[in-house]
This record gives C-alpha cells, structure tokens and sequence, in this order.
C-alpha cells in the first residue's frame, strides 16, 4: 500500500515538470505573443487615458477668443434652422474684410463666414467639403489672400499651429480623419487629433488653464443669444501718419515678384471648383484689397494668380479684385490696418466699402440666383435691427421707433427713414439710381430735406442736408444719411438734390 502510495506521489511529480516544461517551451517559442499582448494592453490603457482626457476638454488651449471655434459652433447651430445661400470661405483676410449682416441684409439671404487665421487653400477645401455636408449653398466665395504657394507638410510652428486650431475647431470626425493625411505630418497626427498630447505641457507651465478647463470656464467669447455670422472685427481705426511716412521712406513692404505658386496650391484650387461644380454652386473669386502703397508690382502677382485660378475662373465674371482699378475706388488710409507688416487686414469702414462691392459684383452676375427671403418672417425676424438691415430694408409697420416717413415707388428717392436712438436720431434717404441719375454725378451731390416739425406745438419749418452714405450704398440702392436732433418730425414737405 505504502510503495503504491510512494508510485502516485512520483508519478504526480515528474506530471508537474512535464506541465512547467510544457508551459516553458510555449513561452519561449511564443515570446512575441507575450510581448505584443502587453504592448496592446500598455497601448489601450494609454489610448483610452488620451481619449478621456480630451473627452473631458482638461488640456484644451485657452479658447475664449478662438473665434474659429465659435465660428464652427455658430455654423451648425444656425443651420439647423436655417439654410446658407452664401457661404464665404477663407482666413483672416476675409473675417476681417467682409461684413456678413450687411451681405445678408443687402442681398436678402442668409450669408456665412467660415475662416481661420493663417489657413491656406488646403484648409478652404476641407473646410468647405465638411459646411456643404451640413447645408449647401447657392454661392461659394473663396477669398485668395490663402491662394499660395504650399506645403502643408512642412508648416513651421506658427502656421503649424494655426492648421491645428482649424482642424480642431471642425466638427465632423472622418472628415477630419480623412483630412488629416493631406495637411499634417505623419509625426503630427497625434497632435491634431489629441489636444491633451498637443498641450501636455500645461502640467508645468500653465496649469491655471487646466482648472478653467476642469471648471468649464473655457467657452469662446459671445452672446448665443445673438446673431454671429463669423464676423470679426479687429480694426476700427486706419493707417496712422508713422506708417504713412514708412511708406514713403522705404517703399512697399510686400513685392508682388515674390507671391510663389506651385502644383499643389493648383490642385486644391481645381478641388473647390470641382466640389462646387458637382454640387450646382456657384463660385466668386474674390480679392480683398490692402492699401495702394503696401504692394509695389501687384500685376506680377495677379499674373500668377490668374494663371492658377485658370482662364474660366480669373475671368471678370468670376473674379472680383478690389486691388487694383474700379474695385479699389474709396479705399483710402481709413479703410486699413495701421502696420507696415507685409500681412495687412481691413478696418470695420473698410469692410463695409468692400461688402457693398460684393454686393455690387453679386447682384450683376446673371448666372447667380440666390433665394429671396424679405418676405420671410423667420428671416426678419432673425436679421431684424441687425447690422444693416434699415439700411437696406423697410421698418416693421409694428416698429414706434424706426419710422417711414416718406415712400414713393416713381420717384428717384424711394424711401426715407427716421431711426430713433437714445442721443439721437438718423435719417436715411434711400435713393434707387437710373444711369441717367448716376451721370448726373449725384454721388458728389446731397438730398436736401425741408421737415415740417413739432416744436413744442409750434409747426416750423427746416431743411436738413444729408451726404451720400459711402458705407451701406451700392448700385442698385444708395443711402444718403445724416444724423438729427430727436424731435417730433409731423410731415416731409420737401426733397431735391443741391451741390
């Protein structure tokens, strides 16, 4: 019984070696099995700590004046009530050149702004692709400061930087995805998908920011509650006298023989018109202007340009360049960044004289038919006593204190206006020129007014100059416009123009 006993207990044995060889010759001949499970495992634990990290927002950049991101976000709010009829694309050339509400209210559409600062036509494209999936428009317009030469890939740290923050602000993962093989880097994919890899660093060097974040205290700055159409306004004030003197002591800062092209900035070019194309948009080209001195030898450079945008497209119905000749009428000093900088943006007046441009190039072109919406409640209602609107617009016959005070579909002064404000009041002659009217030069001209006021119960009579309003006038309605004491005006018993 005792040697049995003794048999087993030897047979158990030398079985458990067997086993513990068996388990030895396995892990040695399937080392790389083992390695790679611990690799994934290591991978997964790291992965899933970046994507709760970035989920939880902890190492977003500071974003209370990312206005690319409020863009974005302003663009998929706003379009899920509304549609765009006029989607401009760019950088900050044209946030800052163009005014989205006086374009809307001018033309009775809805049009939007999507640009970030720095960006280049391959950001325009995916930009572009990502808005139309959410709401076609009739009208692209792709401003060409961001037409250059390009390597996406080879981006130095400030341009690299500003791609990150578009690509971040967009919304649509695979079309990012997709994107991101063509404007990063393979070494960079890390950064442009996870802000917490791009901004680690906020552990030593700026932790306070990871408290906003912690605290939800990191949204861009704005009312919800208002209309925001991507407008950002920068510059109210023109060049000074020191940037003057700049220019006539040391010429141009920028050299239109150095604007580079190259096969790809060609390429992307030819994706927005294709995109366009198939999808029935029209497109604009469109060329917002920087002072007259700041560019010497401006024809070389919109040589080169014409040439990569292609015959169809550098035509003059395509293309609107405010640079050079009649688009560039009324630009003066006041209309310009002071900086003798080679980037060079616009001032808020500036901007209103290129919108009203646009608006002129807009409603001459034939081929472009854009939804009428003056007659749309929902669409008076959103732009009402918005920028721009009386101006281009009658007052609500519920409105007590934007008051017509004059209307008349045969004559040449169609329409005028009393706005009330707390200081005081505007009037708005809106004439609607015939091409009799404009060679009579009534640009250079003023509508004298003769009112008939309440004067504390007294009826007298005045007259009041106004001046052609240059900043909400285009062709087919210009504005004569002038600022009045706030009194009781009973009836208008006069209206002619005078020298």
């Amino acid at each position: 019984m005792k040697k049995s006993k003794k048999k087993l207990s030897k047979t158990k044995v030398r079985s458990e070696k067997k086993i513990d060889k068996v388990k030895k010759i396995k892990d040695v001949k399937h080392p790389i099995r083992t390695i790679t499970l611990k690799f994934l495992i290591l991978v997964s634990l790291v992965c899933g700590g970046l994507m709760f990290s970035d989920h939880q927002n902890f190492f977003n950049p500071d974003n209370i004046n990312n206005h690319t991101l409020r863009k974005w976000n302003s663009y998929y709010d706003f379009t899920q009530k509304n549609d765009i009829d006029v989607l401009l694309v760019g950088n900050s050339h044209l946030y800052t050149g163009i005014n989205p509400k006086n374009l809307s209210t001018a033309l009775g559409c809805n049009a939007f702004i999507l640009a970030s600062p720095g960006t280049h036509v391959d950001d325009h494209y995916f930009a572009l692709k990502e808005a139309i999936k959410i709401s076609k428009p009739q009208l692209v317009v792709i401003e060409t400061y961001g037409l250059k030469k390009l390597e996406p890939k080879q981006k130095s740290k400030g341009p690299l930087s500003d791609q990150f923050k578009s690509f971040s602000a967009r919304k649509n993962s695979l079309s990012k995805i997709t994107s991101m093989p063509s404007l990063f880097a393979v070494e960079n994919y890390g950064y442009a998908l996870s802000n917490t890899l791009r901004n680690h660093n906020f552990l030593y060097t700026n932790y306070d920011q990871i408290k906003k974040n912690i605290n939800n205290d990191n949204e861009p700055r704005g009312d919800k509650n208002k209309l925001y159409l991507g407008r950002y306004i920068r510059f109210k004030t023109g060049i000074e006298d020191s940037i003057l003197t700049k220019y006539k002591e040391l010429g141009a800062p920028v050299n239109g023989d150095n604007y580079e092209t190259n096969s790809l900035q060609s390429k992307y070019i030819k994706n927005i018109i294709e995109l366009c194309e198939s999808n029935d948009i029209e497109v604009i080209f469109l060329t917002l202007p920087m002072y007259e001195k700041h560019i010497s030898n401006y024809d070389a450079w919109k040589s080169k340009l014409k040439e990569t945008i292609g015959e169809k497209y550098s035509s003059d119905e395509y293309w609107i360049d405010m640079q050079l000749g009649e688009g560039y009428r009324k630009f003066t000093k006041a209309s310009f960044e002071s900086t003798y900088n080679s980037n060079q943006h616009m001032t808020y007046s500036g901007s209103l004289l290129a919108t009203y441009k646009l608006v002129d190039f807009i409603q001459k072109q034939k081929r472009i038919t854009l939804t009428n919406r003056r007659n749309d409640k929902e669409w008076i209602d959103l732009f009402y006593k918005e920028e721009g609107y009386l101006e281009n617009n009658s007052p609500r016959k519920d409105d007590n204190e934007n008051i017509v005070l004059y209307s008349s579909d045969s004559e040449i002064v169609k329409e005028i206006l009393v706005l009330k404000k707390d200081k005081y009041n505007t009037l708005i002659a809106k004439v609607s020129p015939t091409s009799d009217v404009i060679a009579n030069s009534i640009e250079t001209k003023k509508i004298r007014v003769t009112l008939i006021v309440n004067n504390n119960g007294v009826q007298q009579s005045s007259y009041l100059d106004l001046p052609l309003d240059i900043y909400h006038s285009s062709n087919k309605k210009m504005n004569y416009t002038s600022n009045i004491k706030p009194i009781e005006i009973l009836r208008i018993s006069d209206i002619k123009f005078v020298d």
